[in-house]
C-alpha cells in the first residue's frame, strides 16, 4: 500500500503518526519547521490532557508511561477572580487532567517515531487533484514552498492547523475572527513579579476576568510562568502599526496599562503582571469555523454551501478540521481525532470482508471506508465542540464572569477554597 501522507507535525499529526507506527502502516510526515529544534514561532504554554480523549490516544499509542513521567498532577488547580481581585476562589481539580508543556508533548511524540519518517522544512503551498495521463487515475499532489512536489499517497491527512491548505479540498469554509485576541508574555524565575505569581498561582493556573479583558497566568514545567492578556479587540490591533504592535514593546505596554488602556482600571496587583510580562510578546488572534460547516451538504449547492463535502482520499485532524477558540479541549479533541481515524483504519484493514490481506484490493478502498467512518463520528462532534466553545465564551468574559466560573467549577469539582470575596 502506498504511504499515508500526514501534513503537519503538531500534537495530532504526530499522535496519528505514532499510532500508524505501532501498526506497521507506511506513512510520511511533512512538517514546515526546519528541524525538531523549537523556533521563535513555536510557542505555547501548558496543556491539560483529559482521560477520555488525549490520554486515551496516548494509551493506545503505548506512550502513557512516558506521559506520566512528564505530567504534572500537582498543576491541576485553578485560581479564579475578577478584575479587582475579588471573588477569588481556588479549585482543586478532581478530574483526571494533568498538565504537560506543549513542547514536551511534541518532543515525546517525535521521539516515538523513526527520524526518517519526518521530512522537515516542508511548508505546503497547495494540494490539488491530478489525473494520470496513462491510467486516468486521480491522485493528490502536494506542492511545497521549496519547489518540490509529492504524490502517490493512499491517503492524505491534513493536520496543518487553522489555516490548513488541505481543508479547501473538503470545504471552502475559512476561519472567522472571534473578536478576541490573546497577547502572550512570560515571567522568568528572576522576574520581579515571580514571587507574586508563585504565591497566587503556585504550580497551576489562574484566570482573572473583566468585561472586555482576561488575564491568565500559568506555570510551566521549568517553573517559569506564561502570561496571557486576553482582549475583546479588532483583529488588526497587534499587527504592525496597530495599537498593540508587539514589535514596539513600549507602545504595546502603554496600550495595556496607560490612561484608558485595556487594564488601566484593574487592581494594582493584577496590573503588575502585565507590566512585568517579558517580551517579545506574541499575538494570538482567536479564530473559529462556522459550526454549520459540519452539517450535511446533501441537497445544497456543494460549491457554495460552505459545508463539508467528503472525499475518499483526504481528511483532516485537529485545528485543520475544527479550529475554535480555546476552552481547554482543543488539543484533546485533536488527539482524539487521531485515535478515531486510526481505529477506523484498523477496523477496515482487519476486516476479512475487505479482502485486504487476500489481495482483492490494494487497501485504498479500505482507507476510503475508514475515512467515511471517521468523519461520520467526527463531524457532529466537531460541530458540538465549536458550539460549546461559543457558549463558553460568556463564562470567560464579562463583569460577572468570575462568579459564573466559580459556580461552574463548583458544580464540576465539588472542591472549593474561597480565599476572600
Amino acid at each position: 500500500m502506498d504511504p499515508i501522507a500526514i501534513v503537519g507535525g503538531g500534537p495530532c499529526g504526530l499522535t496519528f503518526a505514532r499510532l500508524l507506527e505501532t501498526a506497521g502502516i507506511n506513512y510520511i510526515v511533512f512538517e514546515r519547521d526546519a528541524s525538531s529544534k523549537p523556533t521563535p514561532r513555536f510557542q505555547g504554554g501548558t496543556l491539560d490532557l483529559h482521560a477520555e480523549t488525549g490520554q486515551k490516544a496516548l494509551r493506545r499509542a503505548g506512550l502513557f508511561a512516558e506521559f506520566e513521567r512528564l505530567a504534572r498532577r500537582d498543576a491541576m488547580t485553578m485560581v479564579v477572580q475578577d478584575s479587582q481581585g475579588n471573588h477569588r476562589t481556588t479549585f482543586g481539580e478532581t478530574r483526571d487532567a494533568p498538565e504537560i508543556d506543549r513542547l514536551q508533548l511534541r518532543q515525546m511524540l517525535l521521539d516515538s517515531i523513526p527520524a526518517h519518517r519526518i521530512r522537515w522544512g516542508k511548508t505546503l503551498c497547495s494540494a490539488e487533484s491530478e489525473s494520470s495521463t496513462q491510467s486516468g487515475d486521480v491522485s493528490l499532489v502536494l506542492r511545497f514552498a521549496d519547489g518540490t512536489t509529492e504524490r502517490g499517497f493512499s491517503l492524505v491527512v491534513g493536520a496543518d492547523g487553522a489555516w490548513s491548505k488541505i481543508r479547501q479540498l473538503l470545504t471552502p469554509a475559512k476561519p472567522q475572527y472571534s473578536g478576541k485576541i490573546f497577547i502572550e508574555g512570560r515571567l522568568s524565575l528572576d522576574n520581579p513579579q515571580y514571587s507574586a505569581a508563585l504565591e497566587m498561582v503556585g504550580a497551576g493556573n489562574s484566570m482573572a476576568t473583566g468585561a472586555r479583558q482576561t488575564l491568565c497566568v500559568q506555570q510551566m514545567a521549568d517553573r517559569s510562568y506564561r502570561v496571557y492578556m486576553g482582549l475583546v479587540a479588532p483583529e488588526t490591533i497587534a499587527r504592525a502599526g496597530g495599537e498593540i504592535d508587539v514589535n514596539d514593546m513600549s507602545k504595546a505596554r502603554s496600550a495595556m496599562l496607560g490612561p484608558g488602556g485595556f487594564f488601566a482600571s484593574w487592581a494594582p496587583e493584577l496590573r503588575a503582571f502585565v507590566d512585568a510580562a517579558e517580551g517579545p510578546w506574541r499575538a494570538w488572534p482567536l479564530y473559529r469555523l462556522d459550526p454549520d460547516t459540519f452539517l450535511s451538504a446533501a441537497g445544497s449547492d456543494d460549491k457554495d454551501s460552505g459545508r463539508w463535502v467528503p472525499a475518499h482520499d483526504v481528511t483532516l485532524l485537529g485545528d485543520a478540521a475544527h479550529i475554535s477558540i480555546p476552552n481547554g479541549e482543543g488539543v484533546n479533541q485533536a488527539m482524539y481525532d487521531s485515535l478515531v481515524l486510526f481505529e477506523s483504519i484498523m477496523n477496515e484493514l482487519n476486516n476479512e470482508e475487505a479482502g485486504f490481506e487476500s489481495g482483492k484490493e490494494d487497501g485504498k478502498a479500505a482507507l476510503a471506508r475508514a475515512v467515511i467512518a471517521y468523519e461520520t463520528e467526527m463531524l457532529p462532534r466537531a460541530r458540538d465542540y465549536i458550539l460549546r466553545c461559543i457558549e463558553d465564551e460568556g463564562m470567560f468574559w464579562g463583569d460577572d464572569a468570575a462568579s459564573r466560573l466559580a459556580e461552574m467549577f463548583n458544580q464540576a469539582s465539588g472542591q472549593v477554597n474561597v480565599e476572600h470575596t
